[in-house]
């Protein structure tokens, strides 16, 4: 044990708890921001900073007269611990990468100068950001914070303690960092300060428990060049690939969520049918296969459905043909016609299985093959296929109609350990990091429908497919 935390030993410690899309140099990042003598590891009081309550004093103190624990290299706290700590560097993380998106969005604008940033907010031109101005610059934009919510906006920027934010400050914040790697050489770029506030700040420089800043350090950030890294460029991590802009990122998470709610209607409804013991497959295809082909197609597949007394348009017949269908025929198998009415959940899908023809003749009506309770659940089985069906196809009519919109940078946005693939838990993380909350289960029902190859992941081809328009009527 050194007495230091290091990009790296962060990095192995999200793995330890299942957590790989936080790179190092994300986590490299996070360092530095936490970092206030510039070695690029952190001590134990640096270490305090990023988990101990900053405006709570009464909490922050309870939790540091707790008496100590010794905890050797090979143990571990407690999993409910070490899962909240997991869970603060990810929000940490989350916040790092929304601001590095919103910071190089401002950048490019062409009307866009940190100067006249900082001065839109300081109108009284009195030099520095407070609570005060920042609270009624939010006003003016249509936002409303409380003063502790505005107090941990200047906190987070403020450099020197003293709960003012001067112009080195801001531009030192708003401006992109660089993902650099972990290196005990490296000094990142010193963040500026005022020297001469040293000695004359407000009395909260001396009780807010924030990052400890020198006068020293001050100077030399004015005085003294960055040192170049000695690190090999063949080293670094590389930086993300181009995401989606915020905006856009927001209407795909909520598309996302919206897709979630649906398929676990869908699975909801095949439960449901697979509890009405007459119910099999092989009547309910025989339905829709009358002259015994062993497929069905678009024209058969509506005949049927006009049959039981559902109606829906040739269009949203075709639309549920393209999902299930999965060698490109345009015609509907037995087993590809079986996923439609076969439950994620493998007890209830194994119980539909199990059960074999009823042997209804031919001559018996097609809405009499199953017992009256029955029908209606198969009759209502497939109003809710048809309705998910459009809902999808107007989520993705709404997506591509959106003109920053791109597949390519929304995939990226999706995959957040780069490795090309997209897991349940990073559908997951997305969802959530919008203050959506939505269960393991109904993720793991959205990837097995974009999951065409069935490896439990979903590549870009993929992806691609599910997010491209299948109609051409617009919804």
């Amino acid at each position: 044990m050194t007495g230091f935390v290091t990009s790296y030993e962060i990095v192995n410690f999200l793995r330890d708890n299942s957590v790989y899309h936080v790179s190092e140099a994300e986590a490299f990042t996070l360092v530095q921001f936490f970092d206030s003598d510039g070695n690029n590891k952190l001590s134990f009081q640096e270490f305090l900073q990023m988990y101990l309550p900053c405006e709570d004093n009464v909490l922050r103190n309870i939790t540091l007269d707790r008496p100590s624990r010794r905890v050797t290299r090979y143990d571990h706290l407690p999993r409910d611990i070490e899962l909240s700590i997991t869970n603060v560097i990810e929000k940490e993380v989350d916040l790092q990468r929304r601001l590095e998106i919103l910071k190089r969005e401002l950048e490019v604008q062409y009307d866009y100068s940190p100067f006249a940033a900082f001065r839109s907010i300081d109108r009284y031109n009195s030099g520095r950001v407070d609570t005060v101005n920042t609270g009624s610059f939010l006003r003016q934009n249509g936002h409303y914070a409380s003063e502790m919510e505005l107090l941990a906006i200047i906190r987070r920027i403020d450099t020197d303690g003293d709960a003012v934010v001067i112009y080195s400050e801001f531009a030192e914040f708003i401006r992109p960092s660089i993902p650099a790697p972990r290196s005990v050489n490296y000094a990142p770029p010193a963040r500026s300060s005022s020297a001469y506030r040293a000695g004359n700040s407000s009395p909260l420089k001396n009780t807010s428990p924030v990052r400890s800043y020198s006068a020293q350090r001050s100077r030399a950030a004015y005085s003294s060049p960055v040192r170049p890294s000695t690190v090999s460029p063949s080293r670094m991590s590389p930086s993300r690939k181009p995401v989606l802009r915020l905006n856009d990122e927001d209407e795909l998470v909520h598309a996302l969520k919206e897709l979630c709610n649906q398929e676990q209607e869908l699975e909801s409804g095949k439960i449901n049918l697979s509890h009405k013991s007459d119910f099999n497959l092989f009547d309910a295809f025989n339905i829709f296969d009358v002259p015994r082909y062993g497929s069905i197609s678009v024209h058969e597949l509506q005949s049927g459905l006009n049959a039981i007394g559902v109606y829906p348009t040739y269009d949203e017949c075709d639309l549920f043909i393209t999902r299930y269908d999965k060698n490109g025929d345009r015609r509907l198998s037995f087993s590809e016609f079986s996923e439609a009415f076969l439950a994620h959940d493998s007890y209830y899908a194994n119980m539909v299985n199990r059960r074999s023809s009823n042997y209804v003749p031919r001559v018996v009506r097609r809405d009499d093959v199953f017992l009256p309770h029955t029908s209606f659940e198969f009759q209502t089985m497939w109003r809710t296929h048809i309705r998910v069906e459009n809902s999808a196809e107007s989520l993705r009519q709404r997506l591509n109609a959106r003109p920053g919109f791109n597949m390519y940078e929304a995939f990226n946005s999706l995959d957040f350990n780069d490795d090309g693939r997209i897991s349940s838990y990073e559908l997951k993380r997305m969802i959530e990091s919008r203050g959506y909350f939505v269960g393991h289960k109904e993720v793991e029902q959205v990837i097995d429908k974009m999951d065409k190859n069935k490896d439990g992941r979903v590549s870009f081809h993929e992806f691609s497919e599910e997010t491209r328009t299948k109609s051409p009527v617009r919804r």
